[in-house]
């Protein structure tokens, strides 16, 4: 094969499988390991803004023209306000939920987005992909009500709020015309703005008490793989591979969700959650293949 498109493959497996990782990472955090959702708030977007932020400065005059209320509409969408919906979900939903539900009402979501603020009409295969997607979020919610945990609804019900937000913050940028590495730089550095006085006026003197090696951990997992690397070798992905085929690797997504989340925390992989994520495979490979030049 190609050393290029192998190269592309390993690139663009390796972001999905940090982004599958990531409700494993914060469920194992949340429920074993004494962190705040906060905690992980500030290791994500902390060191992601002082990484990123050379991204956003070298486009402030364009990011100047996009003003403050769309950047801080943009954070709340796709930056610290999405990522505190999610985290905080997984206080009730397990991360087999967390690794599927959200990735899956995304595309739903940006369709919808898409035929509201761009006037995008959605083709008749697309439709039949999302509807695949949804009646895989519908298997798994349905896991959650017929689990003995009684309040997975309330995380499963967030799950669908960061999804459908993620969704709208890509219909966001296009509707705004802010290009795409800008904007995670602005969105890293006024996330770790904001985040910094709430965790520094809370959770922070908790957090400086843990063992350093866990501190560690945390900031690694979460400023710098999910931040920093899972963005950057999705983008060399795309480079390499091409936007279509690059974007089918999202399949592995739930796949590495559902089965890090059974060997790492024991969570049941039951025939539910098989055949929603079954579903959402289906539904994401029609999405491109059947429509991947549109």
């Amino acid at each position: 094969m190609n050393p290029k498109i192998l190269a592309g493959l390993a690139f663009g497996i390796g972001a999905s499988i940090i982004w599958g990782g990531h409700a494993v990472v914060a469920r194992l955090a949340l429920a074993g390991q004494g962190f705040h959702p906060l905690d992980l708030a500030a290791c994500r977007f902390i060191p992601g803004g002082l990484l990123l932020g050379h991204l956003a400065w070298r486009a402030r005059v364009r990011l100047r023209e996009v003003g403050l209320l769309k950047l801080l509409v943009l954070t709340a969408c796709g930056g610290l306000g999405n990522f505190l919906v999610f985290v905080g979900a997984l206080v009730w939903a397990p991360a087999s939920h967390g690794g599927t539900i959200a990735p899956m009402t995304a595309p739903v979501a940006g369709a919808l987005a898409g035929w509201l603020l761009l006037a995008e009409q959605p083709t008749r295969g697309r439709l039949l992909a999302l509807a695949t997607m949804l009646a895989g979020v519908l298997c798994i919610g349905w896991d959650g009500l017929a689990s003995d945990a009684p309040d997975v609804w309330k995380g499963d019900l967030l799950l669908l709020c960061a999804g459908a937000s993620w969704g709208f913050f890509g219909a966001l940028l296009r509707r705004w015309q802010v290009p795409a590495f800008p904007a995670a730089g602005a969105v890293a550095v006024i996330s770790g703005l904001l985040v910094l006085p709430l965790w520094l006026a809370g959770p922070a003197a908790h957090f400086v008490m843990l063992p350093w090696s866990s501190q560690l951990w945390m900031l690694v997992a979460q400023g710098l793989l999910l931040g920093v690397a899972a963005m950057l070798m999705f983008t060399r992905s795309v480079e390499l591979l091409g936007p279509t085929r690059a974007s089918t690797l999202a399949v592995v997504v739930p796949i590495t969700a559902l089965l890090l989340a059974a060997v790492v925390l024991g969570e049941a992989l039951t025939a539910l959650k098989v055949l929603g994520a079954g579903l959402a495979l289906a539904g994401m490979l029609g999405a491109v293949l059947l429509t991947g030049r549109r």
